[in-house]
Formats: C-alpha cells, structure tokens, sequence
C-alpha cells in the first residue's frame, strides 16, 4: 500500500451537520465471523464497505434531506447535539473514506457498544491510542458511522483522513499456470499469517497499485530476501512512525528490486536501517539473498511485509498477481491462511505444533 494513498488524494472538509433521523431507535446485529475475523487481523480498524452491521446507516442524500447549496458540503461531518459521525459522498462516483480518531473519541454503536481501539506510534516513539474506519460510500450517500460518546466534545475531536476515489481493479486474469513463481520471501520457521491478500477490504482494494499486494505477518526483525534475482532499484527506509493513523499511509520504508524478469517488487515497511546496511540501489541481488529485516514502519495494525509486484514504473502502475514456489509446487498467499517456505500450513499442523 506504499503508494494507493497518494492517489487521487482529496482535501477532506470537516463540518457540524448530520442527516441522521432524531430519535432512531438502538439496534445490535452480530458481527459476522469474516468480520470477527477481520478485526484480529487488523486490531483497531473498522471496515464498512457500503453497509456493515456495526454502522448506523446509509441513506441517499435526497431521502436524508441533503441538498447542495452555494457551499460545498463537508466530506467529514459531527452533529454537534446528538455527536454522530458521517461522511458524505456528494460525487457521482464511489469513494473511499480513511479516518483516524483519537481513542477519547469514544466511538460507539447505536446500542452503546465501544468501537474497538489500537495504537500509534510516533516518530519520537511516542503510542497513542486511536480508531480508525475505512469506509466505502456509494455515490450521492450519506454514511452515518458511529456516535461519539468519550471525553471530548464534538468541536474538538480531530479527524485524520484520506479520501480518495474508488478505483476499478486491475483488468489482467491470468491462469494459475500463467502467474510468476517466485522464492519464499521471509527466512524463518513461520508459519506466518496473510493478513491481507489481493482485494484486501483493509487497503489493497482500494487502487490498482495494490489490489494485488499480499501482507505477511511477521514479527519485527524478520529477515527479507529477494525473491527473484534483480537489481535494487531503490532504498527508503529512515521512517519510524507505525500503527493505524491515516497519516501514516505517507510514510513508509521500502525496498525496490527491478528484477531480470523485468518485473518490479516492492518489499514495504521494513525496519528503519535494516536494508541501507545490507544493499545499495544499483547492487546486484540472488534469490534468496537477504535485503533487509520486516518491520512496522507506516500504516500498520500489525508488523508485517507487504509485497507487491508490477510490470511497470510509477505510482498508477497496477499491481499483477503472483505466486510462490514451495517444496510441493507453487502456491498462492490466501488471506486468513498461514504459510511457511514450503506452502500453506493447514489446521491440523498448526494443532500439532501447538501441542509439540
């Protein structure tokens, strides 16, 4: 997700103004397991893409009596009397809504239920805790989110955000037997978890960039080697900032290798350090070599690597499928699956190792 977020970016507007009907009455839906699932893998981000049963509602902007005026309408909205937060798409096309808000915030169903919190990290090490939504809103819709039931009062809650528009995936579907098989990317025993795999509903979904990135979770420190042979293209990596604020999705660390296949791989949030002391742009790279060490540098819930592949230079360059090469043929990352160099890790080893 090194480059999604700097993509059609807009200016957010924040605004006191909610179209949500006074006097609604409470509601609790069980999240489904896919959902539950989802927030263990992404601790502190809430995903509603168009409906999710923990949100208050949706409702085009004509039947919750939103009509544009002279001034443009607010992207990111807080009633200031019943603190409800909303987000309003007024273009004719779907958008994505990232947002941050302080832990203090007290997020919360309509039936009062607490949303949720995870961290941040700053640049001078300091954790903050905070909650973030990605939310996907339809054209012409209003999205009321949660309402506010912390310490702060409405006027001084800051929302970090990121919007941008939702993008099409990318049009190439190649066969299984068509994809790259590449070399396992991280030294270790695993396995490791994929938190996110092509399409993923945290990020990867969101621009052809990155539809087809996966993330592995990996704790900080793991080794990376390249898995192609190549030439490294580029080095970034002095951020320390991590965690769930949006602000983080600019800035990153990452190595690039333009591989002899003519591909590109960028290897994401990497340790600060830990490629400049292994690599060099322009040095030669072998399979299996290692690069750098994993990390949690930018928008992270959890430390992880993401991998993305592409054919070709540049921030729109849409991402391309890929697979790996194991002991017992190449296999794909699936999300919610563990693997190890050899492939994926089924429920019954993992029961087994366990007992070990």
């Amino acid at each position: 997700m090194a480059a999604a977020a700097e993509v059609a970016r807009d200016e957010p507007r924040a605004a006191s103004r909610s179209p949500r009907p006074k006097g609604r009455a409470a509601r609790r839906t069980p999240l489904s397991a896919a959902a539950l699932a989802e927030r263990r893998r992404w601790p502190g981000c809430h995903v509603a893409h168009r409906r999710a049963p923990w949100i208050l509602g949706v409702q085009d902007l004509e039947s919750a009596g939103i009509q544009a005026g002279d001034e443009p309408l607010p992207d990111i909205s807080i009633d200031p009397e019943e603190k409800v937060l909303s987000v309003i798409n007024t273009s004719d096309v779907e958008r994505c809504y990232y947002l941050s808000l302080p832990a203090e915030s007290g997020c919360a169903t309509a039936s009062g239920r607490r949303l949720a919190t995870g961290t941040a990290r700053d640049a001078d090490g300091t954790v903050r805790e905070v909650i973030t939504f990605v939310l996907v809103v339809g054209p012409k819709k209003v999205m009321d989110v949660c309402e506010l039931r912390g310490s702060l009062e409405p006027h001084s809650v800051e929302v970090q955000s990121d919007i941008v528009t939702l993008l099409p995936p990318p049009e190439t579907h190649p066969s299984q037997e068509e994809l790259r098989s590449y070399g396992f990317p991280l030294l270790g025993p695993g396995p490791f978890l994929c938190s996110q795999g092509g399409g993923g509903r945290l990020t990867h979904f969101a621009h052809p960039s990155t539809y087809h990135a996966i993330d592995l979770d990996c704790p900080v420190g793991t080794v990376i080697v390249a898995i192609h042979d190549g030439r490294v293209n580029e080095v970034r990596d002095s951020e320390q900032v991590s965690g769930i604020d949006v602000r983080n999705f600019f800035r990153w660390n990452q190595v690039t290798v333009l591989q002899d296949d003519g591909a590109l791989a960028e290897y994401v949030h990497i340790q600060a350090g830990s490629a400049s002391a292994r690599v060099k742009v322009g040095d030669a790279v072998r399979r299996g070599q290692p690069i750098c060490c994993s990390g949690d540098a930018g928008f992270c819930p959890t430390p992880h690597l993401h991998l993305e592949i592409h054919l070709e230079e540049g921030e729109a360059a849409p991402s391309i499928p890929f697979r790996f090469q194991g002991a017992s043929g190449p296999f794909r990352c699936e999300e919610g699956e563990r693997y190890t160099a050899a492939g994926r890790v089924t429920s019954s080893e993992l029961v087994s190792a366990s007992a070990a």
